[in-house]
């Protein structure tokens, strides 16, 4: 049996919403005369396994550099007790500079709810921002997305067993913003910071000539 159209404002959204993917085909094969085709594959095909090894290698390295200019960062604020921010880590080496710029962020991984609650233990309820957004159950549309469509809050035509499936509630928890400036307040700076876990990033390594 056909599906019955949808009608209303689910009908617009359905008919705006983009189209689903097409199961991958085998592609038609085209063969190249010219030899130098052969060879270019060739060479590509090493260079991106050159490209993939170095890419383990500066992952690997900036790792290490990270772990380094977080501690030092660290120590820092535990001697100021204020957030540093972007800060400039260096080494010298007679008269070169080798320098790179940390910065952390006010942006934090997603955490669980089990996560969420042991932060709270820890350091209180205003650490961790919760997040529930709503949204309609895609077989309570099918089935009544007409009636919806007209807005009817109190209708008889919907089963009462039905109503209470039609929203559906998804929390997200995440370390609350701002959290990075007080790091100091909730304790020990090192501790809170690897239970928090603010992304961090690196940019500009350089080594300056002197």
């Amino acid at each position: 049996m056909a599906k019955k159209a949808k009608t209303g404002l689910f009908g617009i959204a359905a008919k705006a919403a983009p189209a689903t993917k097409k199961a991958k085909e085998e592609k038609t094969r085209i063969t190249v005369e010219d030899s130098t085709f052969f060879d270019d594959i060739e060479k590509l095909e090493k260079l991106n396994d050159e490209m993939k090894s170095a890419k383990a290698k500066v992952d690997m390295i900036s790792s290490n550099i990270k772990d380094t200019c977080k501690s030092e960062w660290v120590k820092l604020y535990s001697e100021t007790g204020k957030n540093p921010g972007s800060v400039m880590v260096e080494n010298i080496k007679g008269e070169d500079c080798a320098q790179i710029m940390f910065i952390p962020q006010d942006k934090y991984i997603k955490v669980t709810e089990e996560r969420a609650e042991e932060l709270e233990e820890l350091y209180g309820e205003d650490i961790v921002d919760e997040t529930t957004t709503f949204s309609f159950d895609d077989k309570m549309i099918e089935k009544y997305g007409e009636i919806l469509s007209n807005l009817i809050m109190e209708c008889d035509e919907i089963k009462e067993a039905d109503k209470v499936k039609i929203i559906k509630a998804t929390t997200a928890y995440s370390v609350a913003k701002s959290t990075v400036d007080k790091l100091a307040d909730y304790g020990d700076v090192e501790e809170v910071m690897e239970n928090v876990r603010p992304i961090v990033s690196l940019k500009g390594a350089e080594v300056l000539k002197g």
